[in-house]
C-alpha cells in the first residue's frame, strides 16, 4: 500500500475530515487532498505529525513506500543544489560590490569578472535544476 492510501485510510479510521487534519497541521484542505490522492507528498515534519495523529509508527507510514523515499531523497538533493547556488550568487554579488571599492584596475576587473561568473553559474544551476525537475517528475 502506498503512502497516499495509508494517509486516507488512517484518517478515515480516526474519524477525521481532511479539514480537521489540515487545521491541525496548519495547511490547506487541498494539501491534504493532494497527499491522499498522490499528487504530492508531505514533508518530513508533516509526516511525523501525521504519524502522531494517527497513532502509527513513522516507519509503517513511510518505509514501505519506495516511491516516496526516492522522492524525498530527490527533493533533498535539489534543496542542497539550490542552497549552494544561492550562496554562489551571494558571493558573486559581494565580490562585485567589493570590486567597486578597489582602486587597482586589474584586481577590480578580476573581482568583477569572477563575481559575474559566479552569478551566471548559479543562475544556470538554478535553471537546470528546475528544468530537470520538470522533465523527470
Amino acid at each position: 500500500m502506498n503512502i497516499s492510501d495509508k494517509l486516507k485510510n488512517n484518517r478515515k479510521q480516526a474519524g477525521l475530515t481532511q479539514e480537521e487534519i489540515a487545521q491541525t497541521l496548519h495547511v490547506s484542505r487541498q494539501t491534504i487532498s493532494n497527499w491522499e490522492t498522490g499528487r504530492s507528498i508531505p514533508d518530513i515534519y508533516s509526516l511525523v505529525e501525521l504519524s502522531n495523529i494517527y497513532d502509527i509508527s513513522l516507519d509503517h507510514l513511510v518505509k514501505e513506500d519506495i516511491i516516496m523515499m526516492n522522492e524525498l531523497k530527490k527533493e533533498n538533493k535539489e534543496k542542497k543544489i539550490i542552497n549552494r547556488a544561492i550562496i554562489l550568487s551571494a558571493v558573486g554579488v559581494i565580490l562585485m560590490i567589493i570590486s567597486s571599492f578597489i582602486k587597482s584596475s586589474h584586481i577590480q576587473d578580476f573581482s568583477r569578472g569572477f563575481g559575474m561568473g559566479l552569478l551566471l553559474t548559479s543562475a544556470i544551476v538554478l535553471i537546470l535544476t528546475k528544468v530537470l525537475r520538470g522533465i523527470y517528475k
